[in-house]
């Protein structure tokens, strides 16, 4: 499908779905596909393309706040995950968005709820505390419900892998 961009009013985001680490140094959801990308609590993400010098998001690049449709498209990308805490979200995109084969690419963007995956042995109720000051509605979603099929031992395989394992 080719892509489709439209533009769109704070007031009529689009609502994606997508997958975040948790940095607990630094208290911030930190992007798994893009390095160096954070969310700060309460302020809006905007977009920029770091390559092709244009307004970000653009249909002939890649380039935007990516999300997929539902949280069953985005289970589709879960054995790309870095181990670590991870937090599965709703978030809302707006201004410039862009619609094609993998989802949303969107200007601006903000967490809408937020989901602690799983467990990160006895940290839970300070990740989820910390999760918090983003404002949003925060939970947990077992590793199954988040991931689908890459579920717990997945997850378990890439922590032996990781730095460390």
């Amino acid at each position: 499908m080719p892509a489709t961009c439209s533009s769109r009013p704070p007031a009529q985001p689009v609502s994606g779905w997508r997958y975040w680490r948790f940095a607990a140094d630094a208290g911030r959801l930190i992007s798994v596909s893009q390095r160096g990308f954070s969310w700060e609590p309460g302020a809006v993400l905007r977009a920029r393309c770091v390559g092709g010098g244009h307004p970000a998001p653009d249909p002939g690049c890649s380039c935007g706040i990516h999300a997929s449709a539902d949280l069953a498209s985005l289970r589709e990308h879960a054995l790309c995950l870095a181990p670590g805490v991870l937090v599965v979200g709703e978030v809302a995109l707006w201004g410039r968005v862009v619609l094609d084969d993998h989802g949303y690419r969107g200007q601006l963007a903000l967490p809408r709820r937020l989901w602690l995956v799983g467990g990160d042995q006895g940290g839970d109720l300070r990740t989820l505390e910390a999760l918090r000051g983003y404002g949003v509605p925060v939970a947990t979603m077992a590793d199954a419900d988040a991931l689908g099929s890459a579920s717990a031992a997945t997850r378990a395989f890439l922590a032996m892998s990781g730095p460390g394992g």
